[in-house]
């Protein structure tokens, strides 16, 4: 009996231990373009992005279109602005996908971050625009 209840115990248990499946990184349609896996307590940020557009690539801001260069993956707080961490530089492979695991080296959970962003920049980086975002519930 006390073997069953261990196993029990354990089975209920499992699912609050697994790391969660991710938040979607949506486009500005509301369009899934991977995911973001996220540990904040150990400072360790996952993104698996599809259907990158290569680059360079046409970028629509609101102050006109111009040419993206590079994509750059951020984590920052929708409360405080000055909280903004940089993740890491993007480039699509061939098949329009893009994988990193950033460690940050730390805990990161009591810094209020609820978002992430992967912003297009323009070559001299006066022009920039979200192209994949998703918000979370720290």
């Amino acid at each position: 009996m006390t073997r069953l209840l261990t196993a029990l115990a354990f089975l209920v248990a499992l699912p609050a231990a697994a790391p969660a499946a991710g938040v979607a990184l949506v486009d500005a349609s509301g369009t899934s373009h991977g995911t973001a896996s996220l540990r904040l307590s150990s400072g360790v940020v996952q993104l698996k992005i599809k259907g990158m557009t290569p680059l360079p690539a046409a970028a629509v801001a609101p102050s006109g279109t111009f040419m993206a260069t590079t994509y750059k993956a951020y984590i920052s707080s929708s409360t405080d602005p000055g909280v903004e961490i940089f993740l890491t530089d993007l480039y699509p492979n061939a098949k329009l996908r893009a994988a990193r695991r950033i460690a940050l080296g730390g805990d990161v959970s009591h810094l209020g971050l609820d978002r992430i962003a992967v912003t297009a920049y323009s070559s001299n980086a006066q022009q920039s625009v979200d192209v994949l975002t998703a918000s979370f519930v720290p």
